[in-house]
């Protein structure tokens, strides 16, 4: 009977290793094969990492051997893809499968798994391998550390809330107290797991099993018989090798206790075959020490020597590996202690030098504070001077072309004014000359040449023209000459910049039109419709948008004449939008754009690019006086010559 003893217990422990995982126990051949033909199909790499796992779930019920073919596929697979989730996944689906054939190295897996998952948060996972490692604590018959790692896997299920694992937990710890022959504590745990996975429908083979054990040492046989018959059942309907082994065995020690040798025999032998199929050699153990002892009483002994020698086999494989399992955490236990005392010491040693440098350091901080406040200091005053500076030569710059343009003006205000009356009178009378040249040339009927007096006259005409068109340019050089020599501003108010923009655009492309009949272009408004109204001389600023307008209109009805095929499309546009300190308004192009040279003087008072008779050279100059000088802005320019130009103009955002 102490033999009988010693082989329940082992099944106990063997049972504590399947129910441990919290994988499904579902290992019927249709899942199985839908499994491999999804992993037939292109998958992402972390999914296929995730799919040999539950393929290795699958066989971990049925053989063992190819859950570990399948665990080391998807290991491979996680490390080479740096999949961490799927690393940890695959090296405890790994231990699972070694848990049999090598605990120590099993033992290194879960534990590798756990540092993955504690590294990176992963609750589940953790969950997973404490129970990992508490079945093999029950191995080694270490009962405290053990149950430490099952209650500690327990209270992650509820902190996750997660029922189903939390049925494993319970049913775990209650055939740990089976084992440990605390009949009521297992109980009570595995009525808890039952009446749990009752409510959720989930799989009851396992602990079915656990209260056949629990009934049948408290002497309660038919009910204990009637757990096991249940726990083969649902085992067959699962198709689960391992549950099978376990409640077949259960039953053949039922009935060995109660002398009914041949059905012990029985039972014993589809445990047997149930095991070994599976590669679950604790569970041939255990159906072997069943047998060996049945037909040692019943006979024939061969028989029973043919089931001792397997028995014997299967000790020195399994309780080898852990004896050298109990050496190893006896000297690991030892290396923890000594690494303990050795990190307390550190610790102390640590501490005192902590202190000394937290007083060295205390006494740098307040060095340091004192020179990064006199640094600070520094920067202040040298970022006042050099503010004071660019002011100062900002004004001096201001000054000079003050002077220059006061100059300037004083110079041409008179012989400006000395030139208007004159002009005036040039260009009326070129005009009268004109019409009265049309009346003569046909109204009079000539007795002489007719024909060299018309060339006379027609000669006549054109010079008079030529005086009405230099002395309109004459009257427009006067006018800028004006502009500029104009001292002061008027007051500045505040305005809606959107509006503005958009009347002299509309005067620039009418008077565009009325210059150039047939002269069409498109014109694109992309004005900001929250833009705050801003303190400005408007009929200033207006003149500077009209002026930029129609040098706009000007490059696109210049770049049409030059590519006269229709593929070239005029078009303008005006934006305006408000940055933090201020307000910007752009006027572009697709013309001809300008040159880089061309760029340099553009704003230099007389220089123009536009023919002898088109332009004075003072718009750009004018608009640049009045946005910079009158305004406190900037105005500048973008080109790229053959493809457009954009004037920027910049004003402070100053509001009333």
């Amino acid at each position: 009977m102490y033999s009988c003893f010693r082989c329940l217990r082992t099944l106990l422990l063997l049972f504590l290793l399947v129910a441990g995982s919290s994988r499904p126990a579902f290992g019927q051949s249709p899942a199985l094969d839908s499994l491999r033909r999804l992993a037939a199909q292109p998958q992402p790499d972390t999914s296929r990492v995730l799919l040999f796992c539950a393929i290795s779930d699958q066989y971990w019920v049925l053989r063992t051997d190819s859950a570990e073919a399948y665990s080391r596929r998807a290991l491979a697979l996680a490390r080479q893809t740096r999949y961490v989730h799927g690393e940890g996944e695959a090296l405890n689906r790994l231990g699972a499968a070694l848990r049999e054939r090598n605990l120590a190295r099993a033992l290194e897996l879960f534990q590798e798994s756990l540092q993955l998952a504690e590294a990176h948060h992963d609750l589940r996972l953790q969950a997973q391998n404490l129970r990992s490692i508490g079945i093999i604590y029950v191995y080694l018959r270490d009962r405290q550390q053990g149950l430490s790692y099952y209650f500690q896997a327990l209270r992650i299920g509820e902190k996750l809330h997660d029922e189903r694992r939390m049925v494993i937990e319970l049913s775990n710890i209650g055939l740990a107290y089976d084992l440990y022959n605390q009949v009521d504590s297992a109980s009570y745990y595995q009525e808890r797991a039952y009446a749990l996975a009752q409510r959720l429908h989930s799989p009851t083979n396992y602990i079915l099993y656990g209260l056949g054990q629990v009934a049948r040492k408290r002497g309660q046989l038919a009910q204990a018989r009637r757990y096991y018959q249940r726990s083969i059942v649902e085992s067959a309907a699962l198709g689960h090798q391992r549950s099978s082994n376990f409640a077949y065995v259960g039953l053949a020690t039922l009935y060995q206790q109660q002398g009914r040798l041949d059905s012990s025999i029985y039972y014993a032998r589809l445990g047997s075959q149930a095991a070994q199929r599976n590669g679950f050699l604790r569970g041939v153990l255990n159906a072997s020490a069943l047998l060996t002892q049945d037909f040692k009483t019943r006979g024939p002994a061969d028989s029973a020597l043919k089931y001792q020698t397997l028995l014997l086999a299967m000790k020195d494989t399994l309780f080898g590996q852990e004896k050298v399992m109990r050496l190893q955490n006896i000297n690991y236990q030892a290396r923890q202690r000594e690494q303990k005392a050795a990190a307390d010491q550190a610790a102390l040693v640590a501490r005192y030098r902590t202190y000394g440098l937290i007083g060295l350091l205390a006494g740098l901080l307040v060095l340091v504070g004192l020179l990064v406040r006199h640094y600070r200091v520094q920067q202040r005053a040298n970022a006042a001077l050099q503010a004071s500076l660019a002011e100062l030569k900002t004004a001096q710059f201001q000054l000079v072309q003050r002077e220059k343009m006061a100059f300037l003006g004083e110079l041409t205000a008179g012989v400006a004014h000395e030139l208007q009356n004159p002009l005036s009178f040039v260009k009326k009378f070129a005009e009268v000359s004109t019409d009265l040249v049309d009346e003569i040339n046909g109204a009079q009927r000539l007795a002489r040449d007719g024909q060299l007096e018309r060339e006379i006259l027609d000669g006549l005409k054109q010079n008079i023209m030529n005086i009405s068109t230099h002395g309109q340019r004459a009257t427009a050089i006067i006018k800028g000459m004006l502009e500029h020599a104009r001292t002061g501003s008027a007051p500045r108010e505040a305005t809606d910049l959107n509006s503005l923009i958009e009347e002299n655009l509309r005067l620039a492309y009418q008077a565009a039109q009325n210059q150039h009949p047939g002269f069409e272009a498109t014109l694109t408004r992309q004005l900001a419709p929250t833009l705050p109204a801003v303190a400005v001389v408007a009929p200033d600023l207006g003149r500077v948008l009209l002026n930029l307008c129609t040098n706009a209109l000007y490059a696109v009805r210049q770049r049409q004449e030059q590519e006269p095929s229709g593929r070239y499309a005029p078009a303008v546009t005006v934006s305006s939008q408000q940055l933090a300190t201020a307000v910007e308004i752009r006027v572009g192009d697709n013309g001809v754009g300008i040159s880089a040279d061309v760029r340099a003087k553009i704003f230099q008072p007389f220089f123009t690019t536009k023919p002898v008779g088109e332009g004075t050279g003072l718009g750009l100059s004018l608009s640049h006086d009045i946005i910079s000088t009158g305004h406190g802005g900037q105005l500048s320019v973008e080109s790229r010559e053959g493809e457009g130009t954009t004037f920027i103009i910049t004003l402070p955002l100053t509001t009333v």
